[in-house]
């Protein structure tokens, strides 16, 4: 074997190796199996469940399964429809107990809480979850804002802290018309359909609201059926954690 051959083989080996996940500075997971051709929907829920329905109703008639990241205040006030999520076979995670922002939006290393009330956030998560039967080994932080102590305290208990991709405007489907960063549906879909013409999706993490202020009437969530069309018909399959 030449040169040349043995540096492809070795160039392929590595992408085998280290192309799998993509892991951010803060330490969580924010792109998975970037080899195959599969997204992550993802679905956080807190305060609002109005779109939770039509959110199953549509993955149940594609047949895809979803990773649904709750708080413990979620979980306590919906237990028969988490208990539905789970034994349908969706994941169920963690996302803290109380929605309570971790750390500092500007100065991202600095916790907004003490180690110990963040440690207890995620653990009174947990036991929620316990109660249903559901013990889950990943953990998306509330407002999907976190540094690497959070990642750390996370992974103390047994969590892996997993992440949205960016490169789409999806996360921003909870903004309400008086919000200077407020952005339609519409805009949402062109976000994504544009990032998809030009870039992989593998492996993608896609959040989604399933429940957001009353304020906002352009629900994002009831576009998810023709989102997952066209996303099947560019050869993409769905994958959960």
């Amino acid at each position: 074997m030449n040169k040349i051959n043995l540096s492809c083989l070795f160039f392929i080996i590595t992408i085998s190796f280290y192309a799998q996940r993509i892991v951010d500075k803060e330490g969580a997971i924010v792109r998975s199996d970037t080899l195959k051709k599969n997204i992550y929907l993802c679905f956080t829920g807190h305060d609002h469940a109005e779109g939770f329905e039509n959110v199953i109703s549509v993955l149940n008639k594609q047949k895809v399964k979803g990773s649904f990241f709750l708080t413990g205040d979620f979980v306590r006030s919906n237990e028969n429809l988490v208990k539905e999520l789970s034994k349908s076979g969706h994941f169920v995670g963690a996302h803290s107990d109380k929605h309570l922002l971790y750390c500092d939006w500007i100065k991202r290393d600095s916790l907004l809480h003490s180690e110990k009330r963040i440690k207890e956030d995620i653990l009174q998560n947990l036991n929620a979850l316990k109660k249903l039967e559901i013990c889950p080994k990943h953990f998306m932080p509330p407002y999907e804002w976190y540094n690497k102590k959070v990642v750390e305290i996370a992974l103390q208990l047994n969590q892996i802290t997993v992440n949205f991709s960016s490169g789409t405007r999806s996360n921003a489907d909870y903004t309400t018309p008086e919000m200077p960063n407020y952005i339609s549906s519409n805009d949402i879909l062109k976000s994504i359909y544009s990032y998809l013409s030009l870039n992989s999706m593998n492996g993608f993490h896609l959040l989604i609201h399933p429940g957001t202020s009353p304020k906002r009437k352009d629900k994002f969530y009831l576009r998810l059926d023709e989102l997952i069309n066209k996303l099947k018909k560019e050869g993409y399959q769905f994958s959960k954690f």
